[in-house]
Formats: C-alpha cells, structure tokens, sequence
C-alpha cells in the first residue's frame, strides 16, 4: 500500500500454498475472513487494528486502567508473558506493561462482533468497527488503541473510512438480504498475443534531435520485446497517418530488423493525433479482435488538425484498446494523461533532449502491459568532452544475466570507441560477434547467461566536439527466477498548487524482487522541474515517517514542495546497492498479512542479502 488512509492497494496476493494446503491456510483461520481483512486493505484502504511492529500492546485508556490494543474493546482475552510462564508486571516509568506482555483473544468467551481488521479468525466477529453510537456496541471502535489505522487514519473507524468510498458513499450498496455467500470466480489468463502498435508522431516539429532519439529509443523497445514474445506493429501520424509495419511476433532476427527498418527517420506536416490512434487501432483489427492491444502513443506537441483525441475516445473504449502515452515535450498535448487513465494506460513523460527517461517510459510501458521480466540495469545520458574517455561499470547479480546487452546511442559527431570488460578482465571491442553496429547505436549482446559480477565500460569519444552518449544496459532473469524491480509512483498525475497553500506531491518507489520486499536500498529521485527543465534530487526513505506509511515494506517515500512553475514535471528513481546493505525481506511475521491464529506463528522476519551490488532505474511522468 503506497498512500494514506482510504486509498486503494495495488494488488493482493493468495500464494500457492494458501490457496491448495487447507492445514496451512487455516492458519489465520477461515480463508473467506482473511480474504475479507485483506480486501479491506486492497479495496478501502484500511491498516490493521492488530498490534504490528512500532506500536504497544498496552496502553493508558483515558478512563483509568490499563488496557490491551484491539478492536472493539470488548474483545475478551488475557495476558500473558512470550518469554516464560511469570505474570506480566506493569513498568512504574509508563504505566503500562512490559513488553514481553501481550493480549490473547480467547475465542470461547469472546462476544464483541469486530473488527475484521483485527482478529479476523475469532467465531463471533462478523463486523468492521464503527463509530455510531447507537450501534452494535460489540463492534464499537476503540480510537484510543495504539494501533497501525488508528495512527494513519486518526482516529476513524474502519466504517468511517469505508463510507468515503465510492462502494458506499451517498447510500451506495445499502445492507440486504444475501440469500449465498457462495463466490463466483472469474479467471483471466494472460493472453499468449501480446500485441503493441507505436504510434509515432512525425509531424515538423518532431525534426531534428527528437526524431533521432525516438528513433533509437525505439529501436531499443524492439529489441527487447524478441525477447518477451511481443508482437509489435509501426504507425507514423502528421497531417495523416499510415501504417509502416504491420502487427508481426517479434520471433526472429528477421523480422525484427524489419521492424527496425520501419521506424522513421525523418518528418513532415501537421499533427494529427486522433488519425495515428485510428490507424493504431486498424493496425490491431488486421491481425485479429483488438481487444487487450495496446497503442503506445508518442507526439511533442498539441493535435492541430481532426479527428481529434476526444473525437477517438468512444471507439478506442468500445473496442478496448489500451493507450499508453510518452509526452515528449513540456508542450505535448495536455490530453494525454487523460486519454491513457480512460482507456487504462500509463502516461509518462520525456524532455525532448532526454534519452533516457524516453528509453524508461518505453521500458515500463512494456513491463506494465505484459508483466515483462527485462530489467534495465543502468540508463544514463552522458556528454564526452572531445578524445576524452568515460568510463562505468554495472552490476550483474544471480538473479539476471540471460539476453544480457549493452546498447550506446549517439546524436552528434562520430562513431565513439566502445570496449566492455567481464569480471574476469576479458575485453570486448569492436570486431567481436557480439557487436551490431548502426548509424548511431552499437549494441553488445552477451551470448548465454553473463556471468555475476561487475561488468565494465569505456566509451571514447573520436571528435573534437563534446559528443552526448546514451547508453542503457538490460538483463533478463533466467527461466522462473523473480529481479529485482523498480517501480514508481506519484500520488497524483495532476494537483493545484499556490505558494499561499502548499500542496505535497508523494513520491513512491516501490523495490521488490518478485513480492518480496527489498530493503536497505539507496533509492534517489530527480524532479526535473518546468521551465527549462532543471533538476532537484531527493532521497526516498522507507523508515516509516512523514510520506511513508510502513517501515520497511520495501515502498520508499518523500514529500515534494518545490514546485517552480505550472507545466509537466519529470520524475525519475535511481536504486542502488553499492554500499551492499540491501536484502530482501521473506515474511513471516504478520506484517502487511492478517494475525494468525497462534502467535507463535508469528515469526520475525528472514532477511537474504541480494548477494551482490545492484542498480536499476526507473521513470515517471
């Protein structure tokens, strides 16, 4: 859960051994009240009632005494000490009791009928807690427990909450008679036709520079989809559209140069959006129903000429089409952002002298669409000063190494002189199999699984003029093995601000392998700010003060203010594990899960260091 009280999850997750080993599962007692406690996460945005790391199991109740944590208050149990069979023993200092004391529900004498959210398995809970005074008042909520949702909620009950949400809000889905809780399932298998159409203006503006880099960044998104069983098609759009390349498998190297080959190169006309987005979705119906296709939707500028975006909309709806959209530019249509959350895309956006974050939202696009396991190891954009020599290095770890490649691009001045060297000191140059060279990329690709360890790389500039350099490095898991990934998140695409009264945006950046999190990580964000596009650099936290809400979930978090001027701004996340403290967390404990049963169930958690340095960028638009 990246945000604040009442805002949905992104996903939950029933493993294997739950759902198919009944003993196991029946650990947090019966499935469909833990599947209701964990949709009351995911779905409203409630915390756990339950004690969880940080907070205490006792505490000073305003009316005198001292009283266990949960919800509602008239949960019955009793002390006892997890360290030896003594009894629990108040600490004079606080007034409460130490530590090792916890509260244990007994289900046999428990009445109270709340709270899903805290001990979901006890017999005669049947409620969420609620703050009506004429209510039940077994489910009556307990504010003054030091609980997870009573901090991040303050105060409210779950029901408050709840009641916000479009599911109830203005007397939406009022109590009725249920004559079977017996579930419908509907089961969505991902589809084996994964199908993308780039839609790619080509209008005058687009001349120069930014036709060049899209070009090369396309070329790259290619590349990796033969490696992720996509199918991809090529559409340009100026004052009309066409299509270049029809929908084709990525299967072999064949098609995809000929796909390479399609990618346009130069530019002409007027901007004609709403025409690229019809011909993306003919490109779709040629091969098939376009249903689940995707149009990645890439233009710097505002649509001059009819069919307009609103004007598409209904038929990209009706046929449902995805669109994902890349601003490329500060003065890219405004539409954008609005026509890929309607159809269920992603937006990002690129400065148009800014290869990688285009080469970024190129990447994520393709893992958000079809749960591709490429990992981008590094992205940098570089000037060279002329004859002079950069020099990198990436780390490659276990859980990567298969179609492992080094991609250099280039906009200015001569062909650069590229040597990659292996942890063991082999130096790859030009003139080796593993090199392809274009007009303006060389691309090194490492035959089998590259082999762990740091991996370096030189790059010569051969002129006299400073030269700007791209270079990108991916890497996929072999077979089944879970990366390390990278995604973020802003916790809203668009927001009012004036200097009288700040508004923070939050920036997310959630770091797992698989979903596991990962953390101990250093993870660092750049906002490129409007008007000219100038940078600021903040460090996300994951220690569960101010933006983020969890401790060590593996969701790294901070407030920004700073806001300049009103326009588009970049947002981009670089991880790494150079100081090597980074590991995931395997967890057994009760965290981000309902209680189980016992609480020796309750297990702290395993860390597993990551087993080697890693790096890994990710973009936000």
């Amino acid at each position: 859960m990246y945000e604040e009280c009442g805002n949905a999850g992104d996903f939950m997750e029933l493993t294997k051994k739950y759902v198919v080993d009944k003993e196991y599962g029946e650990i947090w007692g019966p499935h469909g009240k833990t599947i209701v406690h964990e949709w009351g996460h995911l779905r409203w945005g409630l915390f756990d009632e339950y004690v969880t790391e940080g907070y205490n199991h006792f505490y000073a109740a305003s009316v005198g005494g001292v009283e266990p944590t949960r919800c509602s208050a008239k949960v019955a149990g009793h002390m006892k000490r997890t360290d030896n069979e003594e009894p629990c023993q108040l600490i004079p200092e606080t007034g409460i009791y130490e530590p090792e004391c916890v509260f244990v529900s007994d289900d046999e004498k428990n009445e109270a009928t709340g709270s899903y959210m805290f001990e979901q398995f006890l017999s005669e809970v049947t409620e969420f807690c609620h703050s009506d005074p004429l209510g039940d008042p077994l489910s009556y909520h307990n504010r003054e427990a030091p609980n997870e949702h009573n901090s991040v909620c303050g105060g409210q009950s779950a029901w408050d909450v709840m009641n916000k949400h479009q599911d109830f809000a203005n007397g939406a889905n009022p109590p009725r008679a249920v004559g079977s809780t017996v579930p419908n399932f509907v089961l969505l298998q991902e589809s084996n036709s994964t199908r993308i159409v780039v839609v790619l203006d080509v209008s005058g503006s687009m001349q120069g520079q930014p036709i060049r880099r899209v070009n090369q960044a396309t070329t790259r998104f290619i590349r990796n989809a033969m490696f992720s069983a996509t199918s991809v098609g090529v559409v340009t759009f100026s004052t009309r559209a066409s299509i270049e390349h029809p929908v084709v498998s990525v299967s072999t190297e064949a098609v995809r140069n000929g796909l390479i080959a399609a990618v346009p190169t130069s530019t002409d006309g007027s901007t004609c959006i709403g025409c690229g987005l019809l011909k993306g979705i003919q490109a779709l119906e040629d091969v098939g129903p376009p249903q689940g296709g995707v149009i990645l939707l890439v233009t710097d500028g505002e649509e001059n000429r009819d069919p307009r975006i609103r004007d598409v909309i209904p038929d990209l709806l009706s046929k449902e089409v995805i669109v994902a959209t890349i601003a490329y530019s500060r003065d890219a249509d405004p539409l954008l952002q609005s026509l890929a959350l309607q159809t269920g895309g992603q937006s990002f956006f690129s400065g148009s002298r800014d290869s990688v974050a285009l080469d970024n939202a190129f990447t994520a696009i393709l893992e958000a669409t079809y749960a591709s396991k490429g990992v981008k190891l590094s992205s940098e954009d570089k000037t060279i000063s002329g004859w002079q020599t950069y020099t990198n290095h990436v780390y490659v770890d276990s859980s990567v190494g298969e179609n492992t490649t080094f991609s250099v691009s280039w906009i200015n001045g001569h062909r650069p002189r590229v040597a990659v060297e292996t942890p063991l000191g082999l130096v790859i140059t030009e003139g080796s199999t593993m090199f392809d060279v274009t007009s303006d990329t060389i691309t090194i690709e490492i035959p089998g699984k590259a082999m762990p360890g740091r991996w370096a790389y030189n790059i010569t500039n051969n002129g006299y003029y400073d030269q700007d350099i791209t270079t990108i490095v991916t890497s996929n898991p072999p077979n089944d093995n879970e990366p390390i990934k990278v995604t973020a998140k802003v916790s809203t695409v668009s927001l009012q601000y004036s200097s009288s009264q700040p508004t923070a945006l939050k920036v997310f950046a959630s770091v797992r392998k698989g979903y596991l999190p990962v953390i101990g990580a250093v993870v660092k964000v750049v906002i490129e700010k409007p008007p000219l596009g100038q940078g600021q650099e903040l460090t996300l936290l994951d220690n569960g003060a101010g933006a983020d809400v969890k401790k060590n979930d593996g969701i790294y978090s901070r407030y920004f203010f700073n806001f300049s001027a009103n326009g588009r701004y970049g947002v981009s996340v670089r991880v790494d594990n150079t100081q090597g403290d980074a590991g995931y967390a395997v967890t057994n404990r009760a965290r981000n899960r309902a209680p189980p049963l016992d609480p020796s169930e309750n297990q702290d958690d395993t860390m597993t260091p990551v087993g080697a340095t890693f790096s890994n960028n990710r973009c936000h638009g």
